[in-house]
């Protein structure tokens, strides 16, 4: 009897897993059939290496030089950053080589669209930007993977040294409330992305402390670091399956509801906003692409905040890197130039 039992188990448990086997199968090819798909392979490799530097205040910071950048084997493009006392900057022409001062200074943050991944100096907004304006100091602060804490941290080096831009313009793009609160998909990613050194292979992330945005009771922000743990099971089985990457996806929205990841994004804003008002900074949110429900436009409205929309048509592939890089290309950025110089020449 004990026998007959343990051979029904073992024909009821080995039904379940083939039931669960197909239903799995059938779920990563029904989300392939639909669009969906693994998560992207992407690997940036500089000559001289290293153009990026792990930072124990801003998790990544430009190393100073001329590099030349590769994406995924295939999409090359220059890269010059120009140092100065108070941050590394990608260079927007003969102006960036300048000592800083407040005179004339306009200081762009954001992230890797506006520092311009995969596209030459000369062709990045900023680039433009400075050309349009030869009366004004342009410096693209902006560096990959930052946030909007990373704006926050910089402006706040920028007071303590004694420097008022005569206009801080943060760019926005939504997905930077993930990073904001170290959402576990973009730390996997980046974990992919700082692998820049092809000599060694080293990750960048080993030493990089990168800031998070916490509330406290209070709602009161708080900004922590931690380093980045990107070894775990799903990181690698999302580069080859559509169904986890999905699950990541659907986990990180969870996530972000827990730590409030939008609250906390708004509390770094009114903060910029606070800080510059009370050192005499104008400050202005450039629209690079925000959700569907523009929530950031209503929010800045509400708050009294200066947006202006630079955003585009994302699913146009023609303004995109593609196929070896989904970000803006060339013609996007001049598309960014001129709608800001629309913008600042009222």
């Amino acid at each position: 009897m004990f026998v007959y039992l343990c051979s029904i188990r073992m024909k009821i448990l080995k039904i379940i897993l083939i039931n669960l086997l197909v239903t799995l199968v059938l779920a990563e090819g029904g989300l392939r059939l639909l669009g969906f798909t693994s998560l992207y392979p992407y690997a940036i490799v500089s000559a001289p290496q290293n153009c990026l530097l792990p930072s124990e205040e801003m998790g990544f910071t430009l190393n100073p030089g001329a590099y030349s950048i590769t994406i995924n084997e295939k999409l090359r493009y220059t890269a010059t950053h120009v140092e100065n006392k108070w941050c590394t900057a990608r260079t927007t022409g003969s102006r960036s080589l300048l000592s800083s001062s407040s005179d004339s200074l306009i200081v762009l943050t954001g992230c890797s669209f506006t520092y311009g991944m995969g596209v030459d100096d000369s062709l990045t907004y900023p680039y433009r930007l400075q050309a349009q304006f030869p009366n004004f100091h342009i410096v693209n602060a902006a560096v990959p993977a930052h946030g909007t804490l990373q704006t926050l941290l910089l402006l706040d080096r920028l007071i303590e040294l004694d420097i008022r831009p005569q206009l801080l313009i943060y760019h926005y793009i939504d997905d930077h409330k993930n990073r904001n609160i170290l959402a576990r998909s973009f730390t996997q990613l980046l974990g992919r992305e700082s692998r820049v050194n092809n000599a060694t292979g080293k990750d960048l992330t080993h030493n990089a402390q990168f800031p998070y945005g916490a509330l406290d009771d209070k709602g009161i922000l708080h900004i922590r670091h931690s380093g980045l743990h990107t070894k775990n099971l799903f990181a690698s089985l999302r580069t080859h399956s559509a169904l986890i990457n999905q699950l990541e996806y659907i986990y990180d929205r969870l996530f972000a509801q827990k730590t409030k990841a939008k609250q906390v994004t708004e509390a770094a804003i009114l903060a910029i906003k606070a800080h510059c008002e009370a050192n005499g900074i104008p400050f202005l949110i450039a629209l690079l692409k925000e959700d569907s429900h523009q929530s950031m436009s209503a929010f800045c409205a509400q708050k009294g905040i200066n947006t202006v929309d630079l955003s585009i048509d994302y699913t146009d592939k023609s303004l995109l890197n593609l196929p070896y890089d989904g970000h803006p290309n060339g013609v996007a950025h001049g598309i960014w130039a001129e709608k800001m110089r629309r913008y600042l020449s009222k």
